[in-house]
């Protein structure tokens, strides 16, 4: 038998997370947080990140009953918010913008912004997200 690797890393981050927070989402509400290790976390060091900065991030929604919550995540401000109907897909993937908010059903894992120093989550009902983020190699 071969060994093989995944392109998916979501599947196969080979160490535990570096961090772990736990939000609660009221029905209709949102909340939001600084990224855990310090701020300007980034994805990229020529942006003037260092290190010790958390690069990757994996959201992971479970409603109060169990189930796989669906929310929205913003990865660069704290203006999240979740749609009544259609999209509220926003303008704006640089610094000092207020970002998109994107669609999660249930789990997705995201590489920082290299300008984001905080995140915000929002959903229709009430449950619990995850927030598990490492660092850069």
């Amino acid at each position: 038998m071969r060994l093989y690797g995944t392109h998916v890393t979501q599947f196969d981050i080979p160490k535990p997370p570096d961090s772990v927070q736990t939000l609660l989402i009221a029905g209709s509400s949102g909340q939001a947080s600084n990224w855990p290790n310090g701020a300007g976390q980034g994805s990229t060091l020529a942006q003037g990140t260092t290190e010790g900065n958390a690069h990757i991030a994996r959201f992971t929604g479970v409603s109060t009953a169990g189930a796989l919550l669906n929310f929205m995540v913003n990865l660069v401000s704290t203006h999240c918010s979740a749609p009544a109907s259609g999209s509220s897909l926003t303008t704006g993937t640089t610094a000092g913008s207020t970002g998109n908010n994107i669609p999660v059903n249930g789990q997705r894992l995201f590489q920082i912004p290299s300008w984001s120093t905080g995140f915000s989550v929002a959903a229709l009902s009430s449950g619990y997200v995850m927030v598990e983020t490492w660092q850069r190699a």
